[in-house]
């Protein structure tokens, strides 16, 4: 494939993600997955590029997947059996219906008076609890690098960010708030702190957030809570996350059956074997194995993990299905999801030893 040029009527992967709804990486996903590749790629850049034709689609498979439908049931109601989509969306009432509420809440919610303070965020309380709880179980235990015993809060105008590594782990999970700050801003917040909030914030509807001396406020109904925070740079996670090795194997498997099958090994060290069509998870205790279909690209391969450090990873994942992409067995396993919100996580792989 030639570059594209400007005559050439395409839009790009960020255009697409504004028209439809979706994030950039949610439409790298899909792509990646096999549910919705862009018109063409660019052979010198990479760059995906998409028709003005596709915005309807994309929109399409952003509704279904707020509501959580599985990708094979996604790509069974694109299919064009009206029928047989309409019964499977019937599965999907209730839920829709509890979304048509928690919408109408949001809207009432956004077109409430907003300060003018240009560093401050607003967005749903509930989100803000799910993302802390997702990120803080890569936190570090001890106080060893205390700046690893915090959370890096980040906000600009497009999102709000939250980071945690202990160094075996990472996982960064993004926002879209109902308002974006006006000027960016970032603090490591003391982790213990945000945990703190989850409960409270589930009794409110939306949260303000704006950083103060040292702190971040958080302001959510009638209550304020102050968060201290720790003043030692964050890592640079961004430049570890663009060095690491290219995938050489990407697999696409059901959540719920990677975390009981990793969840079942107790304190033994696991080892995955992927080979198409199925990814085998076993441990070296006399437990049963388990087989658990996947969608596999690449070479097959194996690799050893530690169930402490995998375990809260794919538990905390975005929607039914996660995915994959592995480098190498010694190198770190990149669990990716796409859902409302992006979530990304790395889990360092464990020596693998003698197996059964």
């Amino acid at each position: 494939m030639g570059r594209v040029t400007d005559s050439d009527e395409y839009i790009t992967i960020g255009a697409l993600a504004r028209a439809s709804g979706l994030t950039a990486t949610a439409l790298r996903f899909y792509d990646d997955c096999g549910l919705f590749p862009p018109a063409r790629v660019d052979a010198a850049t990479g760059y995906r590029y998409y028709t003005p034709a596709q915005r309807e689609r994309a929109a399409t498979i952003r509704r279904l997947r707020e509501i959580e439908v599985p990708l094979d049931t996604v790509a069974a109601v694109l299919a064009g059996d009206a029928e047989r989509a309409g019964r499977l969306l019937d599965a999907h009432v209730t839920a829709l219906e509890q979304q048509a509420r928690a919408a109408a809440a949001a809207v009432a919610s956004i077109k409430e008076a907003l300060s003018t303070d240009p560093s401050l965020v607003v967005l749903g309380a509930a989100d803000l609890a799910e993302a802390i709880e997702q990120v803080r179980a890569a936190v570090a235990r001890t106080a060893d690098i205390p700046v690893l015993t915090g959370v890096l809060v980040e906000a600009d105008g497009e999102s709000l960010t939250l980071t945690a590594t202990d160094r075996y782990r990472l996982s960064t999970r993004s926002l879209a708030p109902a308002r974006a700050a006006a000027q960016p801003w970032s603090l490591v917040v003391r982790a213990s702190a945000l945990a703190a909030l989850t409960g409270p914030l589930l009794r409110a509807e939306q949260v303000r957030l704006a950083p103060a001396a040292d702190t971040l406020v958080v302001t959510g109904a009638d209550t304020e809570h102050r968060c201290p925070a720790i003043g030692e740079p964050f890592p640079d996670y961004r430049t570890m996350l663009a060095a690491l090795a290219p995938t050489r194997t990407r697999v696409m498997v059901s959540r719920e059956a990677l975390l009981a099958a990793v969840e079942s090994a107790g304190n033994h060290t696991l080892q995955f074997e992927v080979d198409t069509p199925t990814l085998r998870v076993s441990t070296s205790a006399p437990n049963p194995d388990h087989r658990i279909p996947a969608s596999i690209t690449g070479p097959g391969t194996t690799l050893a993990f530690d169930p402490a450090t995998l375990s809260p990873a794919i538990r905390t994942a975005v929607g039914p299905e996660i995915m994959l992409d592995i480098a190498g067995p010694d190198q770190p396993v990149v669990i990716r999801s796409a859902a409302t919100g992006d979530l990304t996580t790395l889990a360092m792989p464990r020596q693998l030893e003698n197996h059964r």
